[in-house]
């Protein structure tokens, strides 16, 4: 007699090879069979990438819906140096990888980016057709984006990163804002887009959200939170409410 053996709900850390370098990747994988294949969702950290978005992970691991959270190269234990220019074509290595899973429903995927993440994830999105659905919270801007406070910017956040020196990664952060403009992206992007971003913060004005809510071609859910910082550390069960939702709901 053979059965599928139940499993239960797990976390853990994935390998992978990206453009040459190790790649660390944390997973959630929800409790059930064994052979079972879930929707799932690719996390794409900021800059430098302290924030994690673990507890988005979380609430979508218990709604049955998994996850992986790559780790740019460069950054927080991947191998590499941190290019802002190769992001996009990590996060399309990271879902390539992603969908290969076997627990991963390759026809049921989705993206959700923070900061830096989310302007990977549009230019993602704006790439893979057959996503079902992005969130995008606090999306950095194109090159309007590079203002006179954008080296002291990135002199800053490179610390904890394997980066070139500043002004390298600098002129590659201006060529990656020109290469991979997200107003461009949005307008080829067809699939539900949920745009989250707080009208207090002072990293990513709350108007490139609202510029790129107006040209999207899709269907698109504009949220702005009145008082909410970058990090949004005091809307936190708010935003993991909304996105989990918005996610379960294009998913399931």
């Amino acid at each position: 007699m053979s059965y599928n053996r139940a499993m239960r709900a797990h976390a853990g850390t994935l390998i992978l090879r990206v453009r040459g370098h190790r790649m660390l990747a944390g997973y959630h994988r929800p409790a059930g069979p064994q052979d079972r294949r879930f929707p799932s969702v690719l996390f794409l950290h900021g800059f430098p990438g302290g924030e994690k978005s673990v507890d988005v992970q979380r609430a979508l691991l218990s709604r049955g819906i998994a996850s992986l959270a790559p780790s740019f190269l460069g950054a927080w234990g991947s191998g590499g140096e941190y290019r802002f220019t190769t992001l996009v074509a990590q996060a399309r290595a990271a879902l390539r990888a992603m969908k290969r899973l076997d627990f991963v429903d390759p026809r049921r995927v989705a993206v959700y980016g923070f900061s830096m993440g989310a302007w990977t994830a549009l230019n993602l999105a704006a790439l893979t057709p057959d996503l079902r659905a992005v969130v995008a919270v606090a999306p950095a801007g194109g090159p309007e984006f590079v203002g006179p406070g954008a080296r002291a910017f990135i002199a800053h956040l490179r610390r904890p990163l394997n980066a070139p020196p500043t002004g390298v990664l600098l002129a590659d952060f201006r060529r990656a804002l020109t290469q991979y403009d997200p107003a461009r992206a949005v307008a080829r992007l067809r699939v539900p887009l949920l745009l989250a971003h707080g009208d207090a913060d002072d990293m990513i004005p709350v108007a490139v959200s609202r510029r790129l809510a107006r040209l999207t071609a899709g269907p698109v859910r504009l949220k702005v939170w009145p008082g909410a910082g970058h990090d949004f550390l005091d809307r936190r069960p708010e935003l993991t409410r909304l996105a989990s939702r918005f996610l379960s709901d294009r998913l399931r």
